[in-house]
């Protein structure tokens, strides 16, 4: 007699939780290394460590979320879950504020922001870097940055332009 079909939620009970599990054993063994009586790092080393981790874990998740619907003003902006869905790194700052880059792996228009953020106020943009491809293969890479002083958004001149323009192209 053939045993009953395993549905899709089963199915993905049973390897979701067996994939889970040795990731947390991995994650466990990590964390031996730790030890300083045996090991010896940096902090730089560590937050390479643990930065890359979180890379891998954002991007694995925006993996689950459904897909983005159609742009509208009507909702609100949520930075937060914006950087639960996409791959992200964060850096505390001498000063306290918390800077992030939130990368937009859209087909249209790839981009990196770049947010800062101070106490408990929300994340501000400040800058960011995105790809065009409505322009010319030498000015698609973009470079903006907001200034509170200006209303506009300044442009840097594109990229690999502006190379050419002083007769490098390395």
């Amino acid at each position: 007699m053939k045993p009953p079909k395993e549905t899709k939620e089963e199915r993905f009970r049973r390897v979701a939780e067996a994939r889970v599990n040795k990731i947390l054993c991995m994650i466990r063994l990590l964390g031996n290394c730790a030890g300083t009586a045996v090991y010896r790092y940096s902090q730089d080393q560590v937050d390479q460590i643990f930065d890359t981790l979180q890379a891998a874990l954002s991007s694995a998740r925006a993996r689950f979320e459904v897909p983005r619907s159609r742009f509208s003003l009507a909702r609100p902006y949520n930075l937060r879950r914006t950087m639960k869905v996409n791959p992200h790194v964060a850096l505390k700052m001498p000063n306290g504020c918390i800077v992030t880059a939130v990368v937009y792996a859209e087909d249209e228009y790839p981009a990196i922001n770049v947010y800062c953020q101070t106490n408990e106020d929300e994340p501000e943009l400040i800058c960011f870097v995105e790809y065009n491809a409505e322009h010319e293969p030498d000015q698609a890479l973009h470079i903006g940055v907001y200034r509170e002083d200006e209303e506009d958004t300044q442009y840097y001149a594109p990229y690999r332009a502006e190379r050419d323009l002083n007769g490098r192209t390395d």
